[in-house]
């Protein structure tokens, strides 16, 4: 096959010279078969990145809705404990403080001793008392507060309640307060310290 001149070699006048080369570059770009399928590759790559960072996408957006919803749940679950502990709570001192009401009325204290050594002996109850009316203990589980004004240690306004009443200011514990009450009067008041277990974290499994 005979090569293509040079543009010289047809000016008249002039002696011809070597025939004239194509580079490579020049050919490639006479030749379209060559260099579409490279186009088309280069195409494909391009679509292939954005499908990826879009499937990354869709995995980390699917993440965070799962990891909110979890944490929600959690949340959701320890409302549910809170709530129940505090009617286990209400529920089982109501009972307690006539049992202790009846060895109060019949002056048998260390018939109430006997009651809140047993009832300390259930999970998570830390410490009980029992006050008589003026606010002073007059037996508890601990003896440092036996015979002691009950305002010198815990909340005073605990003891005014004519209802049972729950503190929870402090994460850790819960403060219960059910009044004693006689026929007529009200004879003292039930105090407990409870410590719940803890919370559901969103970790756990």
């Amino acid at each position: 096959m005979e090569r293509p001149k040079h543009p010289t070699d047809y000016e008249t006048g002039r002696p011809p010279k070597e025939h004239y080369r194509e580079n490579s570059l020049q050919g490639m770009i006479r030749k379209p078969v060559v260099y579409i399928p490279v186009l088309l590759i280069l195409a494909l790559l391009v679509i292939l990145l954005i499908l990826n960072n879009s499937k990354n996408n869709q995995i980390r957006e699917a993440q965070e809705q799962a990891a909110q919803e979890k944490e929600e749940m959690v949340t959701r679950a320890n409302q549910r404990l809170s709530n129940n502990t505090a009617y286990f709570l209400k529920t089982l001192m109501m009972p307690f403080s006539w049992a202790v009401r009846t060895a109060m009325l019949s002056g048998n204290v260390e018939q109430v001793d006997q009651y809140l050594y047993q009832f300390v002996q259930e999970k998570n109850f830390e410490l009980i008392l029992v006050t008589d009316a003026e606010g002073k203990v007059i037996s508890a589980t601990n003896q440092k507060y036996t015979g002691e004004s009950f305002a010198d240690h815990f909340e005073a306004s605990l003891l005014n309640g004519d209802d049972t009443v729950l503190n929870t200011t402090d994460s850790t514990s819960i403060k219960v307060a059910t009044p004693i009450m006689g026929l007529n009067s009200k004879l003292g008041t039930l105090y407990a310290v409870y410590k719940p277990d803890r919370p559901l974290a969103v970790g756990n499994k």
